[in-house]
């Protein structure tokens, strides 16, 4: 019997030293494979191309679990032949969770729950010389093996851009946090975007981009989800003074100062086909309460340019839009023109600006109309409502644009037309209806309206003095006001306006209005049937 029992301790303390090795043994080859895997991840950085290096204070692998943990990595590009920084990404740390070996050895696909990069700290030096078909190349060279990743999130990070050739600050975001699910990287390099992904939460504060070399671009806060893209506070403002700007153009430019309260673009659709081309739609977009004002120094050298008619710069641009519907509501507009040095600046405004714009759009195949419906008050009195359409697949850029004007006070478009054509009106039009008919080339006017005791008064080139014989001598053809007419409505009777294709829309418009102004009060004012 104690032979027995003591064969039975002996087998037991057996099986606990086996357990007990089995266990170091195991104990160890964690060890030797975390110290074996943390080894060939530090060969592999260390194996990088010389124009791109990696540190990092800690790096932490939990075998079991698959985690990984960078501590103060931070990654530096730099052009091969240059030996300038591309692109520097500093982070606080960088968490990779749950790595599946499984997927790795069997399935050759690097599978991981979720990547999480604290407050990195990009720096990008954007260089116009380097071929953008380059960057695409290099992802596709660098990653031969497909990754799926089911969560993706940066917290707390900042991006800059600047221009390598002078190191202009290009773009700037704060504050940027964003989450992306289900995400596939594959850089077979037949894609625009070499990831996809189902869901993503993206915001971001403080955002500056530099547009081109006069104005810069501002977003207070930016929010973007999977159906609606959301800017609070956008700002477009010209990067200097109006004084400073005019020193500085060859041709004359316009000196922008927009505010917006917010830009609600929903229900969006963002997508690349197979030959790269970029598609975007939405259903939606609200723009509130923008104050735009605009101003022109004509002094400066007239840019003699071609001038797109707006169906044809919709119809060439390089992407494909689909805009259902933009409401702005509740705008602001001023515009002003400086035509003397010692004159006051020419002014035209108008509130309470409301406007729908349909069918803002390049992709549709058959002739669907795009329609602009706007109301307004003009010159802070006169009521104002436009109708204009036009449709984007028509090579001749065919248009008609309607107008309804209410009673305008002569003396409100003095401040606009005594600096800018030397001229001062007297009287009041009570009401105004014209139809332009027109083209690319030209047009034609159907105008009548309503008005009393109308002068034109031209003044001296001092542009304050009344130039007795020129005025006495013009308004010899103009008929002073419209109550001999059975209808009271004097009409115009125009032949075609052409149109000066280095000049604006807008310039074209207020020919055609000049020209059926003129005809119906120096005219004989007959409707023409």
């Amino acid at each position: 019997m104690n032979l027995y029992l003591y064969e039975m301790g002996l087998n037991r303390k057996k099986i606990g030293l086996v357990f007990i090795a089995v266990f170091l043994i195991v104990l160890l080859g964690l060890f030797i494979s975390k110290y074996l895997v943390i080894n060939k991840i530090e060969d592999y950085i260390e194996g990088l191309p010389n124009h791109i290096g990696v540190q990092y204070d800690e790096i932490d692998l939990d075998f079991l679990s698959g985690n990984l943990k960078l501590e103060q990595p931070l990654l530096v590009i730099k052009g091969k032949t240059t030996d300038k920084i591309n692109v520097q990404i500093a982070l606080s740390t960088i968490v990779i969770e749950d790595l599946s070996y499984w997927n790795y050895f069997k399935n050759d696909v690097i599978a991981i729950q979720a990547v999480k990069l604290f407050q990195p700290e990009v720096t990008y030096y954007h260089n116009e010389l380097v071929d953008k078909k380059g960057y695409k190349s290099v992802l596709k060279g660098e990653l031969d093996k497909k990754i799926r990743i089911e969560f993706f999130e940066i917290s707390n990070g900042e991006i800059e851009v600047f221009n390598i050739e002078n190191d202009s600050l290009l773009f700037i975001t704060k504050n940027l946090e964003m989450q992306l699910d289900s995400i596939t990287i594959n850089s077979s390099g037949t894609e625009k975007l070499p990831f996809t992904f189902k869901t993503i939460s993206f915001n971001s504060e403080d955002v500056k981009y530099s547009i081109n070399d006069f104005e810069n671009l501002y977003v207070s806060s930016l929010e973007i989800d999977n159906h609606n893209l959301k800017f609070q506070d956008l700002k477009l403002k010209t990067k200097y003074s109006k004084t400073e700007l005019s020193k500085r153009l060859k041709f004359e430019r316009d000196h922008f100062d927009l505010s917006v309260t917010s830009v609600d673009v929903q229900n969006y659709n963002l997508t690349f086909d197979a030959n790269s081309k970029v598609t975007f739609k939405s259903d939606r977009v609200f723009v509130d309460r923008p104050v735009f004002r605009v101003c022109r120094d004509k002094l400066v050298n007239d840019n003699f340019m071609h001038k797109n008619m707006y169906s044809k710069s919709l119809r060439d641009l390089t992407f494909d839009l689909g805009l259902s519907e933009i409401v702005v509501s509740q705008a602001e507009i001023t515009y002003e023109e400086d035509v003397e040095l010692d004159r006051q600046a020419g002014k035209l405004e108008f509130s309470n600006f409301d406007a729908t714009i349909k069918n803002m759009s390049n992709i549709y195949s058959e002739s669907v109309l795009t329609s602009i419906s706007v109301t307004s008050t003009f010159m802070k009195e006169t009521p104002l409502k436009v109708d204009w359409n036009f449709d984007v697949n028509d090579v001749n850029d065919h248009f008609v644009f309607k107008a309804d004007i209410g009673s305008l006070k002569a003396e409100h478009l003095n401040q606009f037309m005594q600096p800018n054509l030397n001229l001062k009106l007297e009287g009041e039009l009570f009401r105004t209806y014209f139809t332009i008919d027109g083209n690319s080339n030209n047009s034609q006017i159907d105008l009548k309206t309503d008005y009393d005791q109308f002068d034109i008064i031209v003044l001296k080139d001092n542009g304050k003095e009344k130039n007795e014989f020129l005025s006495g001598l013009i308004n010899l053809f103009i008929a002073k006001d419209s109550k001999d007419e059975g209808d009271r409505f004097r009409y115009s009777d125009t032949e075609v306006v052409e149109r000066d294709k280095t000049k604006s829309v807008f310039n074209f418009i207020w020919k055609n209005v000049q020209s059926g102004l003129i005809s119906s009060m120096a005219g004989d004012g007959k409707k023409n049937n």
